[in-house]
């Protein structure tokens, strides 16, 4: 009888201890060899931009970079011998709505990584969901410096190169050896304009600049006429503009060439859909990480092989963000393989020591992942738009280039923090 309560009292405890361990022994993290063996089943790619209002464009321009990568991939057996699919979801230009469609995707769909964004503010959203499951990040292009600076995550690797990174190249080309420096800021009123403008002035000081003023217009400014009564009433000699996607064509189609002639713009960026898309709206300096028409090794290769693809849609030559999302979605599904397994962890390791020569980027010099920003410090480009042009890919005109040592955000360097790998929960897909 002693010996039969013994045996239930050793029983029970047993029990109760396993009911009541700790909550980490409870949730055992998928390990590589349980899940990255799951050999046939694909790896599913979620691409999150909005494909609505101002960013319409750029996000078709996105998928289709995205699209190219996998399509590379899925030619070759897959990655890992698994299919590669993906699956589109519109994440809106509502920070808080696309946290909850990251976490749907998560939960319910099952994804295995995470691409896109194009707004910072959505980007920032569903990067920190992303972070709460440990499921991969790739922001593609998303060019707010808080990307790679406060909204950063261990999980989250930021491709575009950044207001910081754009300003500190026009800035120090166009400002430096001017006379007049009176600085007026013209800040879209989001997390992306907004950070943009706070990088730029230690930049304007630094240069001898003194901003004299800042004009805020809404996401979705209604009235240019009033915009630029604002901006004329400022006296100043400078106009430095964060103002994004098909926003500057609403802007640039009221200014006129007597406005840029006796005062000098500087827009932070011009990506290639607001430019093609309307190709006779003039345009001051702008930023840029790349061009069709570049006289780079892979660049020409890969001009015809978009176009051989979608060389009969609305966007018939490739641009920058085209080009980021190739790069990007290239990089993460290589890091996969070197890997050997879809194990978050391993990934991230992989990513964090992301290199790429110029070749590989079709770029002027190599690239590289910073592990503590998980930013691609990488050149930047000056360029010019010609509005007379005959054909609209001839009106960009590339004028100057900043490697990534001159254009890095310091800031950036010293000043993010990376959630630790250890804290990261593993995601194995």
């Amino acid at each position: 009888m002693k010996r039969s309560l013994i045996v239930v009292s050793v029983c029970l405890i047993a029990i109760l201890c396993w009911v009541f361990r700790p909550k980490a022994e409870q949730s055992i993290a998928p390990t590589p060899s349980s899940h990255s063996n799951d050999s046939k089943k694909p790896i599913i790619i979620a691409h999150v931009p909005p494909v609505s209002g101002r960013f319409s464009a750029d996000s078709e321009a996105d998928r289709r970079g995205v699209q190219m990568a996998i399509d590379k991939f899925n030619a070759k057996g897959g990655c890992l011998g698994r299919e590669i699919v993906l699956i589109l979801r519109d994440p809106t230009e509502y920070p808080d709505k696309a946290a909850k469609v990251a976490r749907e995707l998560i939960v319910e769909n099952k994804i295995s990584f995470m691409v896109g964004a194009i707004h910072s503010g959505v980007a920032a959203a569903m990067s920190k969901v992303c972070q709460e499951y440990g499921v991969i990040f790739i922001n593609t292009n998303s060019s707010s410096p808080a990307e790679s600076g406060i909204n950063a995550h261990r999980s989250k690797f930021v491709f575009d190169a950044n207001g910081a990174n754009f300003a500190r190249a026009l800035i120090d080309y166009a400002l430096v050896n001017r006379k007049s420096k009176r600085v007026l800021l013209l800040t879209e009123d989001y997390d992306w304009g907004h950070s943009n403008a706070a990088a730029a002035r230690p930049l304007i000081k630094k240069a001898g600049g003194t901003v004299v003023g800042e004009v805020i217009i809404a996401e979705k400014f209604k009235d240019t006429k009033v915009v630029l009564a604002k901006i004329a009433a400022i006296p100043a000699d400078v106009v430095v503009l964060s103002v994004s996607g098909s926003n500057q064509t609403k802007l640039f189609s009221q200014v006129t060439p007597e406005v840029l002639r006796d005062q000098l713009w500087l827009l932070n960026q011009a990506d290639w859909p607001a430019l093609y898309n309307a190709p006779g709206t003039m345009r001051p300096l702008f930023g840029t990480t790349w061009a069709w028409n570049l006289d780079t090794p892979g660049t020409a290769e890969f001009v015809a092989e978009y176009r051989q693809r979608y060389g009969k849609t609305t966007l018939d030559y490739p641009g920058n963000v085209v080009h980021m999302a190739y790069l990007a979605t290239m990089a993460l599904l290589t890091s996969i393989e070197r890997a050997g397994t879809t194990d978050n962890h391993a990934i991230i390791k992989e990513l964090e020591n992301y290199k790429w020569t110029a070749k590989e980027r079709m770029q002027h010099t190599d690239a590289y992942i910073d592990p503590v920003s998980h930013h691609v410090q990488q050149c930047v480009y000056i360029a010019q738009w010609d509005p007379t042009a005959k054909r609209p890919q001839d009106g960009i005109k590339i004028i100057g280039r900043a490697s990534p040592e001159t254009v890095s955000n310091e800031k950036e360097l010293k000043e993010t923090r990376l959630e630790s790998l250890e804290d990261t929960k593993h995601y194995a897909p």
